[in-house]
């Protein structure tokens, strides 16, 4: 090899490691890779219109290189769902249902009396005709989209600092089923969750969900259920 082609393969290597490196991070050895690429597409074609072949290979392998190291980077990471009930295993009844627009969309209207409150939910729902013991009916509460029956209904009863809730609701109440018993309401099949001071107690009739739950005694909460009327 002359000092001309000497000079000439340094020179071409110079200007292709600006070309190819400037705007590209690349190890030490994967730039070792190319230049070896080039070097043996040289030895096989000696004219001078090999640098040019050389450039649009090692281009191509450059090209390669960052989209696979790249493609990582790129990649958007996986949307983490946000939860949206409102106990570590239980969604009461009216916590679930549409989400998003939809669910902002909904409106709570307070009620002055039971009548008001069964004439906007609509026909067929039961509402208690006692209270549990030692407390007093404190609030009526609906939830519903504007224009339509209200989706959610919910009685507030209090005591001191104490409240106990009675709900119906058109959607259903999920909960885990192996901390919950079964038991009866009336005729219908209902599942009850009872603590010293906490009771949970759900059932079904005629597609409605009802419950009711606070601080009050298992055989408490089954007085207020068993004492719905329409």
């Amino acid at each position: 090899m002359t000092d001309i082609d000497r000079n000439l393969r340094q020179h071409l290597q110079k200007e292709s490691d600006d070309m190819l490196f400037s705007k590209v991070e690349l190890s030490d050895s994967v730039k070792q890779k190319i230049r070896k690429q080039a070097a043996s597409e040289q030895r096989s074609r000696r004219r001078i219109a090999l640098p040019k072949a050389w450039l649009a290979g090692a281009a191509a392998l450059v090209a390669a290189v960052v989209i696979v190291t790249g493609l990582p980077m790129l990649q958007e990471p996986a949307a983490v769902p946000t939860p949206t009930d409102h106990s570590p295993g239980i969604s009461l009844p009216g916590s679930g249902g549409p989400a998003g627009s939809e669910l902002s969309q909904l409106i709570t209207t307070p009620f002055g009396t039971v009548e008001a409150a069964k004439a906007a939910f609509g026909t067929g729902v039961l509402v208690p005709q006692v209270a549990p013991e030692g407390f007093k009916l404190a609030e009526i509460v609906g939830v519903g989209m504007k224009d339509q029956p209200l989706r959610d209904l919910n009685f507030t009863y209090g005591l001191g600092d104490k409240t106990v809730t009675f709900s119906a609701s058109r959607m259903p109440a999920a909960f885990p089923m192996d901390l919950f018993t079964q038991t009866k309401v009336g005729g219908a099949d209902g599942f009850i969750f009872e603590q010293a001071e906490f009771t949970e107690l759900f059932w079904v009739v005629d597609g409605i969900q009802y419950g009711v739950s606070g601080p009050i005694s298992g055989d408490e909460a089954m007085k207020v259920a068993e004492s719905l009327e329409p």
